[in-house]
């Protein structure tokens, strides 16, 4: 989770964020971490679009719930993605 925090400042948004969260109304910072508000009204993790040792953090978290899930394919694990993070 570390790596996740400290990659907020290269992040072009995320980085304008932590200068300025009170220009940003649609996210909160708490404990070194963007949230946001999903569609369903529920507070996500917002992942900054970086890459970690050779990988997107969005490829990685998307790897992470298909073998979380399952084998349900692509629309299954975007819903389930979708209820957790944003990016």
């Amino acid at each position: 989770m570390d790596v996740l925090r400290e990659s907020y400042g290269m992040d072009p948004l995320f980085s304008k964020v932590f200068q300025a969260p009170s220009n940003y109304r649609s996210f909160a910072v708490c404990d070194g971490f963007v949230y946001s508000t999903n569609r369903r009204g529920d507070e996500v993790l917002c992942i900054p679009r970086v890459k970690y040792k050779g990988r997107t953090t969005t490829q990685i978290i998307l790897d992470q719930a298909h073998e979380a899930i399952g084998h349900f394919g692509p629309q299954r694990t975007s819903e389930y993605v979708r209820r957790l993070f944003w990016w």
